[in-house]
Parts: C-alpha cells; structure tokens; sequence
C-alpha cells in the first residue's frame, strides 16, 4: 500500500518510476470495467425514456441522473474512508449513477428541455451556452482540484464534490420547471413499455423526402462518435502525458483548464460572431469543428514537449462546437415531435459506444505502450475525419435537394424568421 502513495500526490516523484507502468495497466482496466457499468444503465433506458418524455415531461431526464450520481459520489466518499477496500470495491459506486441514467441521459434530457422552451434562431446559441457552462465548471475544477487534494487530502476532496452534487440536484428537483405543457406524472412502470421503443424505431427509420432519414443517420452516427471518443480517451491521456512528457497530476490540470478555456472562448466567438456576422451555417461549423479536432490529436500524437499539448489545445479552438450545433441542426430539419425520439436514438447508440470504447482504446494503449503510445492519439484523429466525410454527404444531400438556407443564429432573431 505505502509504495502505490505516491500515485495519490499531485506533484509526481520518482518514487512510482518503478511501478509506473504496471499501474497504469492495472488501472485501465479498473476504468475499463467502470466505464461499462456506467453506461449499461443509459444505453438500456434511453430505448424508453425518449419517447416516455413525450408524454411525461423532460425534468425527471434532469432530476434522476443528478439524484444517481449523488448516491454515486456519496459511496466514493465511504471507499475512500474504508482503505481497506480493494480497487474493485469502486465499481460498486458507479451502480446508482447507472441505473438512474447516467450521463447520456442527462444531457439528452437537457437538450430537450432546451428545445422545448427556445425559438429555432436561439437554439444553437443556447445549445452552445450550455456547453460553455459545462466548460467554466470544468475549468474551475481542474484549476483548484490539485491545490485543494493537496490542502486537504482525497477523502475531503471527494466529499466536497459529493456537497456539490446533493447541491444540484435539490436545486433542480425544486426549481427547475418542467417544459413540456400538460406532461403527465408517470410511474416506473409507464418506463418499461416496449411500445415506447416501437414507436421510437418506427419514427427514426421511417422513410422521409428529400434523404432526410439518411441525413439524420449520419448526423446522429456522427456526433455520436464523440462520445466514443470520450470514453475511449477518458483516463487515458493523463497516463499518455505522464508516460511521454513525465508530467504530474498538477501539470495536467493546468493543461485541461488552459484547454477547456481556449475551448470555451472559441466556443463562445464561434456562435456569437462568426455564426452572426459570417453567416457559417451548423452543418458547416461542424465540419470546421471536427476539422479542428482531428488536428489537435495529430498534434499530440507526435507531442514530445509540453508546449506541443498547449499547441494542439489551440488547433482545436472549436473542437467542442460539433455537438451541440449538430443537435441544434436536427431540431431545425425534423419535425417537433420527432426531436425526442431522434435525440433518444442518439443517447442509446452513445451507450452502446461506452462499452466498446475503453476496450479498443485501452488494449491499443497497452499495446503501443513502449513503442509508439501516440497511436491512440492517431485513431482519434481519424475517427475525427471521418465524421468529416459523414457530414459531407450531408451537406451534397441539402445541395442536392435545393433546400433553401435556414437561418444562422441571431440574438435578435424570433419565430417569425424561423427556417425549416
């Protein structure tokens, strides 16, 4: 026990020299089998819960999530107290997290919510707001986290963020109106009805004009492998940075903050200029994005000193715009009882990536770990490029059709100027 203390410190020693790599694998597949547990739960409720919200509104998507990962947080405060506890105890406290909906349906559940109560020409730019407020809480995390680890120990760490998330969720649970009009209360029973998936298939694989259902397909496939690059990436670079560029837990925070940072200014100049006064549509913004993104992995790939990370953070100035302005789009070109089944669709096949993700990315991780480690890096990239081409044919199938331009964001912008 004493030899792995040093793996808890935010300032990396040479202590762990030994032990480095052996660690890491170890943990990859501690995470690997955390990951899949996490996201059994989403993959399996969003078949019901996109269709069930038609009907029963969208705050439960909201409020459930946020009450699991408070149980979740809660039992990771109780295993870091018990240090007797062998590292496989820590699976058990992603089980409450799962079962309630886990991140996946959180964040469909918002987007909903937020299609329900926004005009069309606001969407995207409330979309994308609501990402940067994601960002600023990921700034401000990994900007403090090490200090205060180092202020105040793990388990007051843990149980800080556990404050935070009771906080949430009985902010949410009492103030947060529901935006469906007239949605009715529902039980748990109402949840598991298998015309629910029925009518959601139905609907997302019906044939529409115009090549509309291949263009929701492959808008759905393509933001959808955002998530598969998350989860794949997920844990892996703060190892991949400690492998190649030796750095601590206190060098990759400061990373991660100057990096969400950049992100959340080019998120912010993205959709309130560029978008306004440019006139660059979401189909194309997202195009741009991916682009950003799929140069930012080729630039760590090859990164062998620190100031190579802070530059691939700047190539990928708008790498966090495709998501939302991808979701914003599909609002605009289906049909308003279609959005939730849509966004459903999407949240089940961002369960399903989850569990194969981590496997792929961590076993070519292991595999790569003493000749090229950047490889992991490269299948980013391509995978970024190859949401590129999906979006590509989207765009020649719009072309194709004649369809006229739908408005870009404008904050002045109302329904009367709505597009399709």
């Amino acid at each position: 026990m004493d030899e792995c203390r040093g793996f808890l410190s935010p300032v990396k020693t040479n202590d762990t020299n030994d032990l480095e790599e052996e660690v890491q694998k170890y943990v990859t597949y501690v995470s690997t089998v955390i990951t899949v547990i996490e996201s059994l739960g989403p993959a399996f409720l969003s078949l019901f819960l996109g269709v069930w919200s038609d009907t029963h509104g969208r705050k439960p998507l909201i409020v459930w999530p946020l009450f699991g990962i408070s149980i979740s947080s809660m039992l990771t405060v109780i295993f870091s107290i018990m240090g007797n506890l062998g590292p496989w105890w820590l699976v058990v406290t992603s089980i409450p997290f799962s079962v309630t909906g886990g991140i996946r349906v959180l964040i469909t559940g918002i987007y909903c919510y937020l299609s329900d109560v926004t005009t069309t020409g606001m969407r995207s730019f409330r979309m994308t707001m609501m990402e940067i407020a994601v960002s600023a809480g990921s700034v401000v995390g990994s900007l403090i986290s090490s200090y205060v680890l180092k202020a105040v120990g793990n388990v007051y760490l843990l149980l800080i963020a556990a404050t935070l998330f009771v906080i949430a969720y009985a902010v949410t649970n009492i103030q947060l109106q529901e935006s469906l009009t007239g949605a009715v209360q529902g039980t748990l029973s109402s949840v598991f009805d298998y015309l629910l998936i029925k009518e959601m298939i139905t609907e997302c694989f019906k044939r529409r004009p115009n090549n509309l259902r291949t263009q929701l397909l492959l808008l759905t496939f393509a933001n959808s492998l955002n998530v598969f690059i998350m989860y794949g990436m997920s844990g892996i670079e703060y190892m991949y940075t400690r492998e190649k560029l030796h750095w601590a837990l206190e060098d990759f925070t400061q990373f991660s903050a100057a990096s969400v940072l950049i992100s959340f200014l080019g998120s912010f100049v993205g959709v309130t200029v560029i978008q306004k006064y440019l006139r660059v549509n979401d189909l194309a913004f997202s195009i741009i994005s991916f682009l950003s993104s799929a140069g930012e992995y080729i630039v760590k790939a090859f990164a062998v000193l620190s100031w190579h990370m802070y530059l691939s953070a700047g190539v990928t100035v708008f790498g966090s715009l495709s998501s939302p302005l991808i979701r914003s789009y599909l609002t605009k070109i289906l049909p308003v009882e279609d959005i939730a089944k849509v966004f459903a669709l999407m949240c089940a096949i961002e369960g399903i990536y989850p569990l194969i993700a981590p496997v792929i990315f961590n076993t070519l991780y292991n595999v790569t770990l003493t000749t090229f480690p950047g490889a992991v890096c490269l299948l980013t990239s391509a995978i970024n490029v190859s949401c590129i081409v999906m979006l590509l044919f989207v765009a020649f199938f719009r072309w194709k059709t004649h369809t006229t331009p739908y408005q870009t964001i404008s904050v002045n912008s109302n329904d009367d100027n709505e597009a399709e």
